[in-house]
């Protein structure tokens, strides 16, 4: 029979046939809404880890950046009226007296004539050159009378092209009152003299061939040491120091660790600690009356980390006579729920009266071993994340569950397809037989009345 010749059953028994194919799948659906429902659960515990593991990894990172710190040093001027310091490598702690005499300056060089205008034409011919050095390097200008060409030829353009050159020689006009005086003045120290060798222009400069005002170097001393230097910027005098000098006088530079950022440092840890642990409570609940578990209850994977964890804030670290070996002595407590608190004045107390041992501590507690608390700290968020990590290998058993399940689904869904297949060719068969006899009860029934006709 053709099922298809029939589009709606029930028309040749009256009856609902579509609706009770509809109901009886309904009641084998449950098992596959089921099954969803499970899927959606392995779905929200895989992003569940997904989202620890994130934490994890924020933590590691600032666990690397305060390892970091305590390598790092600062450098403070106690005059920053006099100097500015910057720390560029590794300097030796300590402090640094530091007396300037005088400092580094350049020649300045006036013109010997003025120009009644900075457009007036300073060439001395149809072309030609304003050639110099700055100490040993020579540079170059080109100057042109004709007046269409990109080359220099007015005053203005002149001091332009110099101050544009890359010698660092800087050119400037100043209008004494009848004219123009051009001002060129070489950078700081004897090292970039200024050399004129040729000068193809109207202007003439110096005075009798020297600078106005002649160049000189800074000199100055650093622990009773005399020191000379071309420039106001120190940075091959003390090895890992930088030092801008702004005036003359006496100060002091002092070189340690930068506490400030190892306190913002431990803070950020604690910190990001405390909101992972609040993560995992948050998802380690268990609703009764729904008969739902939160996706950290009562699960092996969370236990070992928190057990991992657990280990590394009660182990001791630091050498045997060290006056640091525990978290407390940094002012870190761990409270009956995993949570942390911090003692930012005791960590700055412990960083100012041993910090050797405080950092022998957090970092290396022996030498060439990377097996202090922070470096044990993430090592273990490492391992725990990594790709055969804990988390991982849950991440990847939920995932796997989650691929198992929606299969199961395609099948089942498939099962349901037939059985509905089937139903609708079953009740198709049953609706045209009721039809049928239907349709011959109806025959008879006009035939009896006919023939009741009839016989009046």
């Amino acid at each position: 029979m053709d099922i298809g010749s029939m589009n709606v059953l029930g028309l040749g028994s009256g009856m609902d046939l579509q609706g009770l194919v509809d109901k009886l799948i309904n009641v084998d659906k449950k098992p596959v809404l089921m099954k969803q429902m499970q899927k959606i659960q392995y779905e929200s515990y895989y992003q569940a880890f997904d989202s620890l593991e994130s934490k994890m990894s924020k933590l590691s990172n600032s666990i690397n950046s305060t390892l970091s710190d305590l390598t790092m040093q600062k450098a403070t001027v106690s005059d920053d009226s006099l100097a500015e310091a910057t720390v560029t490598g590794a300097p030796k702690a300590g402090s640094y007296n530091i007396t300037v005499n005088s400092l580094a300056k350049g020649e300045k060089w006036l013109s010997t004539t003025s120009e009644s205008s900075t457009t007036n034409n300073i060439s001395s011919g149809s072309n030609g050159t304003f050639k110099y050095k700055i100490g040993s390097k020579e540079y170059s200008i080109d100057i042109d009378n004709n007046v269409y060409t990109s080359t220099p030829t007015t005053l203005e353009e002149f001091v332009n092209a110099i101050n544009e050159n890359g010698s660092g020689l800087e050119a400037s006009t100043i209008y004494d009152g009848s004219g123009y005086v051009v001002v060129l003045k070489t950078p700081v120290g004897t090292n970039n003299n200024l050399t004129i060798e040729q000068n193809d222009t109207t202007l003439t400069f110096g005075d009798n061939g020297s600078p106005n005002e002649a160049s000189s170097d800074a000199t100055l001393t650093i622990d009773g040491v005399s020191v000379t230097s071309h420039s106001n910027t120190l940075e091959n005098n003390i090895s890992g120091l930088k030092i801008e000098l702004k005036k003359t006088g006496s100060f002091s530079v002092y070189v340690n660790t930068d506490y400030d950022a190892l306190l913002k440092d431990m803070q950020d840890i604690v910190d990001e600690y405390n909101d992972m642990m609040d993560y995992v409570a948050k998802n380690s609940g268990y609703d009764q009356e729904k008969n739902i578990a939160d996706a950290f209850f009562c699960n092996s994977t969370i236990q070992s980390v928190r057990s991992k964890l657990d280990n590394i804030f009660m182990a001791k670290y630091g050498d045997s006579n060290s006056s640091v070996s525990y978290l407390s002595d940094l002012g870190i407590d761990i409270d009956k729920t995993g949570k942390m608190s911090f003692d930012s004045s005791k960590f700055l107390q412990a960083l100012q009266s041993d910090f050797d041992s405080v950092k022998k501590m957090l970092s290396e507690t022996k030498t060439g071993a990377d097996d202090g608390f922070l470096s044990v700290f993430h090592d273990t968020l490492y391992n725990l994340t990594s790709t055969n990590g804990d988390i991982e290998l849950e991440k990847n058993y939920l995932n796997n569950r989650t691929d198992s399940i929606q299969q199961q689904i395609e099948i089942m869904n498939k099962q349901l397809e037939q059985e509905r297949a089937m139903l609708t060719m079953t009740f198709a068969r049953m609706d045209e037989y009721i039809g049928g006899l239907k349709s011959q009860s109806d025959y008879m029934t006009q035939v009896f009345n006919s023939m009741s006709g009839n016989k009046k």
